[in-house]
């Protein structure tokens, strides 16, 4: 029971310091078993979308590793050059008092690259689309460019700054705090997140997205340092697939804007905790790449999209429900 206690108190922990990978962490009631905790501690894209002719799939071509070599090759791919004095600062810091290292999966995702830097780049909006979709209630607010404070809902807050970002990099500081209901006392952890995506395109124009992702994680309590090393089998699992589904939600994503823009029409409708023009902004993205989607299928197919195909849905449609989920993956 103790155990158990101290997986889902550093699985939370863990949510509020990496709130982009693992901040659907929700309060469940204790389990004996480790699976059954990694199973109530993962977000599930793929089970909010409906059958259909083909499911969501995405491609791990590497498993995750927290080996020293691993980290190793990860500290020197660090954009540290990039970073003000200020940052640079805090940075080093939690590189210089590293607790648990992880490299997360690197995996291939199905998807337009303007999708994938949509949401890379306005993290709150995914959030708020999660919360349309039933699919955690989490909250995310945007405070100034590129800082955000999260919230899980189970006790875990944080703060959320995008310290460098560019075409192959991002880097990412987390600092959050999880208060358990059993103790009075609050567990911080800072994180350090580098992400590297990379973009290909084949002949017919359709695009995949290689990424990968090194998560830093520092507890400044020692003794906590060593109950989450002891325990970081499981919090890496949690990780590792978060980061999966995480995956599923881009390619999702991709699906929709491509083959039914009325749906991610009506989700912008419900949009909230987001700026003012997020819903045109996304709106935007969508239009771009279900044009160009609706283009590649003439060349490949020889079928020319109609007048209509290729106009923005009508605005008066009802409301995404639960039972409506995600419309069905069509290639």
């Amino acid at each position: 029971m103790i155990r158990t206690r101290l997986i889902h108190w550093i699985t939370n922990a863990l949510s509020a310091a990496v709130v982009l990978i693992s901040a659907p962490v929700f309060a469940q009631d204790l389990v004996s078993e480790d699976a059954a905790i990694v199973d109530a501690s993962v977000i599930t894209v793929a089970g909010h979308v409906q059958s259909g002719e083909s499911t969501l799939e995405v491609e791990t071509l590497q498993e995750g590793s927290s080996s020293r070599g691993v980290r190793a090759e990860a500290m020197q791919a660090l954009p540290l050059q990039q970073l003000p004095e200020e940052h640079l600062v805090e940075v080093q810091k939690i590189l210089d008092n590293t607790s648990l290292y992880r490299r997360l999966p690197q995996i291939r995702v199905d998807a337009d690259r303007r999708v994938y830097e949509y949401f890379t780049r306005n993290p709150d909006v995914a959030i708020s689309i999660w919360r349309v979709m039933q699919i955690s209630e989490v909250e995310m607010l945007r405070i100034r460019p590129g800082v955000y404070d999260a919230d899980t809902k189970d006790g875990s807050m944080g703060r959320v700054h995008v310290l460098h970002q560019s075409e192959k990099s991002t880097l990412i500081l987390c600092d959050g705090q999880f208060r358990s209901p059993a103790t009075r006392r609050s567990i911080r952890a800072s994180a350090l997140m580098h992400l590297q995506p990379r973009f290909e395109t084949n002949e017919a124009g359709e695009s995949r997205v290689t990424h990968t992702l090194d998560l830093f994680v520092s507890f400044p309590s020692q003794t906590f340092e060593t109950l989450a090393r002891i325990v970081s089998p499981v919090s890496n699992r949690i990780a590792d697939r978060n980061f999966e589904e995480v995956s599923l939600f881009i390619e999702m994503m991709d699906l929709a804007m491509s083959r039914q823009p009325g749906w991610v029409e009506r989700v912008s409708q419900q949009l909230n905790g987001v700026e003012p023009d997020a819903p045109n902004s996304l709106l935007q993205v969508t239009a771009e790449v279900y044009v160009d989607a609706q283009r590649r299928l003439s060349l490949q197919h020889g079928v020319t999209p109609s007048v209509y195909q290729i106009t923005a849905p009508d605005a008066s449609v009802k409301r995404v429900s639960a039972s409506e989920s995600v419309p069905p993956p069509r290639r």
